[in-house]
C-alpha cells in the first residue's frame, strides 16, 4: 500500500468514528444510573468506566477499519462512509500500531478501574478482568484473524451481549458489588437497540459485504426479513426500556420525548429507505436517540430528588 496521503488528527478522528461513541456510553450509563438509583455511586468509578468504554469502542472502530480493509469488505465500490485504511489515508502499519495502542490503553484503564473497585477484595476482580480481556479480544477478532466472527453473521450476538448485559450489568456491579434480576430488562433494551444500530449498518452494506464474502444477518435473512428483524429489535428494545418506567408514565415520558423521537425517526426512516445513502442517514439518529434516552433517565432521577 502506498504511503498515506494525510495522517493528521482529522483523519484519525474520522477513523475513530465519533458518532459511535454515544452508543458505547449508553450501556454503561444505564448500568450506572441503576446503581445510583439504588444509592450506590462513586464518581471516580463512573469516570474510569466511561474512559475504559471509550478506549474499547475506539479500539473496535480501528480494528474494524483494519480488518475490513485486509479482508476486502472495504473496497472502492463500497457505499457508506469511507474507511481510512482502504482509502489510503492511514497505512496498514499505522493502523496496526493504533490498534495495539488502544488495546493497551483499554487494558490499563480497566486495571485502574478494577483497582479502585476491588483494592480490598482483589479476588473479586478476576471475573471482571477476564471479561475485559474478552471484550478486547471480541473487538479485535470481529473483523480480524483468519476467521473473523463478524464475517459469519455472529456480530449481532456479540453486540447484544457486550453492549447489553456486559455494559449494563458490569457497570452496575462495579458500584454495588451485586447483581439483580431487575437488570435483565435494561440490559435487553441496550442490547437490542445496539444490535439495531449494527443491523442498519449491515443493511446499508449488504451488497458490498456480499461481494466481499462477508456474511451478515441481512444477507442471511434477505431484505424483507432483515426489516422485520429490525422491527423486532427496535420495538423489543422500546418495551424493555419503557416497561420499568410505567409507574409515572406522564412525568417520565416528558423527559424521554427527545430521545424517543430520534429513535422512532430512525426506525421509520429505515422502513422507508430505498437507497444506501438513505439507510446511512438513519444510523446517527438511532445511536444518538439511545444516548439521549439514557440521559433522560438521569434527568428524571435528578429532578425526582430535588
Amino acid at each position: 500500500m502506498s504511503e498515506p496521503k494525510d495522517s493528521g488528527w482529522k483523519v484519525w478522528l474520522g477513523a475513530a468514528r465519533l458518532r459511535t461513541l454515544p452508543l458505547a456510553l449508553s450501556g454503561t450509563g444505564m448500568g450506572q444510573y441503576l446503581a445510583f438509583q439504588q444509592g450506590n455511586f462513586d464518581p471516580v468509578i463512573c469516570g474510569l468506566t466511561f474512559l475504559t468504554t471509550l478506549f474499547l469502542q475506539v479500539l473496535s472502530n480501528f480494528a474494524n477499519d483494519l480488518g475490513d480493509s485486509l479482508h476486502g469488505a472495504d473496497h472502492a465500490s463500497r457505499q457508506g462512509p469511507a474507511r481510512a485504511v482502504q482509502s489510503g489515508k492511514i497505512s496498514t502499519g499505522q493502523m496496526k500500531i493504533a490498534v495495539v495502542t488502544m488495546a493497551i490503553a483499554a487494558l490499563l484503564s480497566g486495571i485502574g478501574l478494577l483497582y479502585v473497585c476491588f483494592r480490598n477484595q482483589p479476588e473479586k476482580a478476576l471475573p471482571l478482568f477476564l471479561t475485559g480481556l474478552l471484550a478486547i479480544a471480541a473487538a479485535y477478532f470481529y473483523t480480524n484473524g483468519k476467521k473473523p466472527y463478524g464475517y459469519m453473521a455472529l456480530g449481532d450476538v456479540s453486540v447484544f451481549l457486550f453492549f447489553g448485559f456486559v455494559a449494563v450489568s458490569g457497570s452496575y456491579y462495579l458500584h454495588t458489588l451485586s447483581l439483580s434480576p431487575e437488570l435483565i430488562l435494561p440490559s435487553c433494551a441496550m442490547g437490542l437497540w445496539s444490535t439495531a444500530v449494527l443491523n442498519i449498518n449491515n443493511m446499508r452494506d449488504r451488497d458490498s459485504d456480499f461481494s466481499a464474502g462477508k456474511t451478515t444477518l441481512p444477507i442471511v435473512l434477505g431484505p424483507k426479513k432483515a426489516l422485520a428483524y429490525h422491527t423486532f429489535l427496535v420495538l423489543g428494545g422500546l418495551f424493555c426500556f419503557l416497561y420499568p418506567l410505567r409507574q409515572n408514565p406522564t412525568i417520565n415520558f416528558l423527559f424521554l420525548i427527545p430521545g424517543l423521537g430520534l429513535v422512532l425517526r430512525s426506525f421509520v426512516g429505515v422502513l422507508k429507505s430505498r437507497e444506501v445513502v438513505q439507510m446511512d442517514q438513519n444510523l446517527k439518529p438511532m445511536a444518538l436517540g439511545i444516548f439521549i434516552m439514557v440521559s433522560g433517565l438521569w434527568a428524571i432521577l435528578y429532578f425526582s430528588k430535588h
